[in-house]
């Protein structure tokens, strides 16, 4: 059994668990917290929190209770970036992780609401798991316009775009934005809260940072390599659709030495830390390689 399979069977549940009696105890109406709730338990690998709670390991941290509410405040604010990211005005996607997209089985309004609702109660969780204000700070600025949501305005703007077609200095900001900055911050984020040196927040940002770029080749290797039922979202769309991402500008065989030079770097990023858990996350890259 690898350390990322025994980490995530470890704290999966414990995610889970308290995102859905939180969910359902913290929401009064009834009918937002059912549909809030149907796309953060819709499954999924729980990535960005357990790379929080692994730093937290590695750093040697207890967690606890708070730790756990600021893992899942993570997750919220993850889900609502995709329930936005899957409405017909975005990426128009039908399924996500295998399941109905929040506007196709609730309704546009509805589902952008539950967005809307998500990503504050994301960052209350994390203020008061972490009793910081920096905390907050962090992952706002990890989501906004100078980060995700910028480079989901950039990914939309580049679609069907030939001027930025091989522009690769754009694709990696441009990916970095949107995916980077969010595994960055989880990482950074439990850090600054574990207190660790500044030698090991350089090492551990600097893991982070080839991680984050690394994890969207991976996605986009996905949607050529896996059917839709692998990866539970339609695939094979992103060249269809016009995209412009790593894997349009360097193709299949390209792209894979390009994710194992950027797998070998963060591993080499680790060197000194007992980063063995995190080092195993890159165990779910393997049926891409």
């Amino acid at each position: 059994m690898t350390e990322f399979t025994y980490f995530k069977n470890d704290w999966t549940p414990v995610i889970d668990d308290y995102l859905a009696k939180h969910l359902a105890d913290e929401v009064e109406d009834p009918k937002i917290s059912q549909i809030m709730a149907y796309s953060v338990m819709a499954g999924g690998k729980r990535l960005r929190p357990l790379l929080f709670l692994a730093t937290l390991n590695v750093l040697g941290k207890k967690i606890e209770e708070p730790e756990i509410r600021i893992a899942c405040g993570i997750e919220l604010i993850h889900t609502y970036s995709l329930i936005h990211d899957d409405l017909p005005a975005m990426d128009n996607d039908d399924y996500r992780r295998g399941k109905l997209t929040s506007h196709k089985k609730w309704g546009e309004a509805e589902a952008i609401l539950a967005g809307d609702a998500l990503l504050p109660m994301g960052i209350q969780w994390i203020a008061e798991g972490s009793n910081s204000a920096k905390l907050a700070a962090m992952i706002t600025k990890a989501v906004g316009p100078n980060g995700m949501v910028g480079g989901q305005y950039l990914d939309i703007d580049s679609t069907n775009n030939a001027s930025v077609a091989g522009d690769a200095k754009f694709i990696n900001k441009m990916e970095w934005l949107k995916t980077g900055c969010l595994i960055q911050a989880s990482v950074e984020m439990a850090a600054v809260y574990a207190r660790a040196t500044d030698i090991e927040q350089v090492k551990l940002v600097d893991f982070a940072k080839a991680f984050g770029r690394s994890y969207q080749i991976y996605d986009d290797l996905v949607d050529v390599v896996e059917t839709s039922e692998e990866a539970g979202k339609a695939t094979h769309k992103d060249e269809e659709e016009g995209k412009n991402n790593t894997l349009t500008l360097l193709g299949i065989d390209k792209s894979r030495k390009e994710l194992k030079n950027l797998i070998k770097q963060a591993k080499d990023d680790l060197h000194g830390l007992n980063g063995k858990i995190l080092s195993g996350f890159f165990d779910l890259y393997q049926k891409v390689l």
